[in-house]
């Protein structure tokens, strides 16, 4: 009975616009072409959501519209192509965007190695939101000529995969304002429990984190996602999603924290630890690179992973966590 419940309440995943526009992007790129409206309504995901929930043409028009609107504004070039037989019916325009009109920002110049992090991100998210989209937006890139080879990621992608159950719905909770709890562990080991209004998930310095409202301290908090030991439950409480103020100030504070955290490393080139640290072109002349952290403990520990093909040099806390983490890890196993 409970699953016949849970399969009356089941509704597909929204559209998102931003995935909407990415699609759209990626397949009037795809074909010189070009395609239809009724090609585009068929071939991309937000509009065939539209179609399938019973969306009427002029709605899928406008949508369109707006949305070929919103690339002009991002400096994306959709061309309409119509043949002189077919003035009468714009229907039968053909919409696409020239290869030669779309290009990376002046300077941007991907490596191979960053391609293959591409698919990786694809494989990742393939179990999340993107799915399809994002397997796809791999395949363009490669027709638009980039370069597939390189290092072979694809062993480290259950260590992704796996790390932080807890992306999407963080990612979800912050898109509805929606408030929740969680148990979190600190670096002495003392374990409270947070409440919190999450407002973005951020990539930094190799690790995820949470930058929120915490409800308790009554201030803006960054919580390390590794350290979050417990489900994460709604309240039931709302709030109003986080203003670009509030959302440039609790950036101000996390990039004047991790400037005061600095790490020295030697790192073995092509070596995974070198491509998780995105070190292609930041290496010094010494061969030593310089690294902001977030928290000392856990870069201990990923560093711990990456075996002898990581040296630290600076700073000497650092070093010794890693010490007594060897050890303890010897100790164990002896």
């Amino acid at each position: 009975m409970a699953d016949q419940d849970q399969a009356s309440n089941w509704q597909p995943e929204g559209d998102d616009s931003a995935e909407r526009l990415l699609s759209l992007t990626l397949t009037l790129l795809s074909n010189p072409y070009g395609f239809t409206k009724e090609e585009l309504f068929k071939s991309v995901r937000g509009y065939r959501m539209m179609i399938e929930s019973g969306a009427k043409v002029d709605a899928l028009n406008k949508k369109f519209e707006r949305d070929k609107t919103a690339l002009k504004e991002m400096g994306v070039q959709v061309v309409t192509f119509t043949r002189n037989s077919d003035m009468e019916d714009n229907q039968q325009s053909r919409y696409f965007i020239p290869a030669d009109t779309f290009v990376w920002p002046k300077g941007t110049n991907l490596t191979p190695n960053q391609l293959r992090l591409l698919e990786l991100a694809a494989k990742v998210w393939a179990r999340a939101s993107f799915s399809t989209e994002a397997s796809r937006a791999v395949m363009r890139l490669k027709a638009l000529g980039m370069p597939s080879d390189g290092l072979d990621l694809a062993g480290f992608a259950p260590r992704i995969l796996t790390n932080e159950p807890g992306i999407l719905q963080l990612e979800e909770a912050a898109r509805d304002g929606l408030e929740v709890t969680f148990e979190y562990r600190t670096p002495d080991h003392q374990v409270t429990t947070r409440v919190v209004q999450p407002w973005q998930v951020r990539h930094v310095s190799g690790q995820w984190l949470l930058m929120c409202w915490d409800v308790g301290r009554n201030d803006i908090r960054n919580f390390m996602l590794k350290r979050i030991v417990s489900r994460i439950s709604e309240t039931g409480n709302k709030f109003n999603t986080a203003t670009s103020a509030q959302l440039e100030e609790a950036t101000r504070r996390l990039n004047e924290f991790t400037d005061g955290n600095v790490a020295v490393l030697k790192v073995e080139p092509k070596t995974e630890a070198w491509v998780h640290y995105e070190l292609e072109h930041h290496t010094g002349p010494d061969g030593e690179v310089t690294l902001n952290f977030m928290d000392l403990h856990l870069l201990a520990e990923q560093i711990r992973e990456f075996g002898p093909t990581v040296t630290v040099v600076s700073p000497p806390e650092l070093a010794e966590v890693i010490r007594r983490g060897l050890e303890k890890v010897v100790n164990l196993h002896a």
